[in-house]
């Protein structure tokens, strides 16, 4: 039997109590939000995998997007990510969930929503191609390929849906990475996203 090192053993009680002491310990009355089609959500999440988007995205505070969709039962984000599968999922996805899933505290250290300043109309379709891609069912992009579309990850989603809606909403802004680990290529961040002065801060906790 393979015995880990101590080297292993403490990295992995470092991730333990990271991700323990990052808990909020206040809850967010979302009902309090007035929320519209097209907001874009940004949440600060709290596992390995967000610590490497901030990592990467030097300049950020948030690590992961989705956009706000107005049904009848109210409204709802439509995100695309990886590790949250629904039951009996074989692949990660698009997803629709309420506000309260998207930031819960198992997730969402800190969080924000964003609004466009002019030209709502932009908002309102961008959402109606969102909800079209999860009637798709689009995958989660894994390669995070931005010039293909077909497979989309959390940024790229909420930047295409605008696009297609015809609004940059990056005003054409990239990340380009060259000596991550494991990565290298140019990306989305969210940081390239909310630092658009476009959008107006509604919300932040």
């Amino acid at each position: 039997m393979r015995v880990k090192s101590p080297v292993c053993l403490m990295f992995g009680m470092c991730l333990f109590l990271f991700a323990a002491c990052s808990y909020r310990q206040t809850a967010v009355d979302f009902s309090r939000i007035a929320l519209e089609e097209g907001d874009l959500v940004f949440r600060r999440g709290i596992g390995v995998k967000s610590q490497a988007v901030l990592s990467a995205d030097t300049a950020g505070i948030y690590s992961h997007s989705g956009i706000v969709v107005r049904l009848d039962s109210g409204y709802r984000i439509i995100h695309v990510t990886s590790g949250e599968r629904e039951k009996g999922e074989k692949e990660d996805r698009i997803k629709i969930e309420s506000p309260e899933t998207f930031f819960a505290a198992d997730r969402a250290e800190h969080g924000a929503v964003y609004r466009i300043k002019e030209a709502r109309n932009y908002a309102a379709e961008a959402a109606s191609h969102a909800k079209r891609l999860l009637e798709k069912g689009v995958l989660f992009d894994h390669d995070y390929v931005l010039e293909d579309t077909t497979q989309l990850y959390c940024t790229e989603l909420v930047w295409y849906v605008y696009q297609l809606a015809g609004k940059d909403i990056t005003n054409g802004k990239r990340s380009e990475l060259n000596n991550f680990p494991l990565f290298s290529g140019v990306y989305i961040f969210p940081s390239d996203l909310y630092g658009n002065n476009e959008f107006n801060l509604i919300y932040k906790f």
